[in-house]
């Protein structure tokens, strides 16, 4: 709604530099992902990456920015719940693998 005001060059100018910037987030994790880093902050700094790609996915590419925070918090609970059945309840039946393989 509020992207009315704004001209078009204005707002694909915005949106190539949201694009620049996952495009530099993804070169950057592809380094640190293949850096001799140990697996604990090699996979914080994967973690953080992916997590500021997806806001700025959901909040720019998906329109969120400029929605009512209903909507938004419906997203982002979703998004909470898929990544606590995705990872943590199969880390909680796999740790021990984990823990292996982080202490070697």
């Amino acid at each position: 709604m509020m992207e009315h005001a704004e001209s078009g060059k204005t707002v694909y100018l915005k949106y190539a530099k949201i694009l620049g910037v996952l495009g530099v987030l993804t070169v950057s994790m592809i380094f640190i992902s293949e850096s001799g880093l140990a697996q604990a902050p090699k996979a914080v700094l994967l973690l953080l990456g992916s997590s500021i790609k997806a806001t700025l996915i959901i909040f720019y590419f998906m329109h969120l920015k400029f929605e009512k925070m209903n909507l938004i918090l419906t997203v982002l609970v979703g998004i909470f719940v898929t990544s606590i059945l995705m990872f943590v309840v199969p880390a909680y039946d796999g740790g021990h693998v984990l823990l292996k393989s982080l202490y070697k």
